[in-house]
């Protein structure tokens, strides 16, 4: 029966715990983010993670297109907090021209939601196209 008493008020304790651990409001990791001065220092990794990769598709780019890389190979390491590559300010200026034009002009006239993003202008390219594509042959008259 003594055993019985200890498990149970362990397992009450446990929940107890867990309940607690429940209730806190999750950590940010900005132990780990450093030097972010346009996304949130609360961001969450999976996001962040999440936005670089969008950034990344968009341009057609690696991490290594803005962020340091120290070592080749196997043991290349990105040092995401080093502000030594200009890129890297180009790309902090581009989200604040984004989060202006959404806010600004956007969402005042797209009732649909749709934003403006990395992709709507380069396409998978470093450099967006500034040319028109060819005009459309016209059709043939019958």
């Amino acid at each position: 029966m003594r055993k019985y008493l200890v498990l149970l008020g362990l397992l009450a304790a446990a929940c107890a715990a867990i309940n607690q651990q429940k209730a806190m409001p999750p950590k940010a990791d900005q132990l780990q983010f450093k030097n972010l001065k346009v996304l949130p220092p609360d961001i969450q990794r999976d996001e962040l993670i999440a936005i670089m990769r969008t950034f990344a598709r968009s341009l057609g780019v690696r991490c290594d297109h803005c962020h340091v890389s120290t070592g080749e190979g196997a043991n290349a390491k990105l040092e995401p907090a080093l502000d030594t590559k200009p890129e890297k300010e180009v790309a902090r200026a581009m989200m604040r021209m984004t989060n202006h034009i959404n806010a600004e002009y956007v969402s005042k006239v797209n009732e649909h939601g749709t934003t403006v993003t990395c992709y709507t202008c380069h396409r998978g390219k470093v450099v967006p196209e500034s040319t028109l594509p060819p005009a459309p042959a016209p059709a043939p008259h019958s």
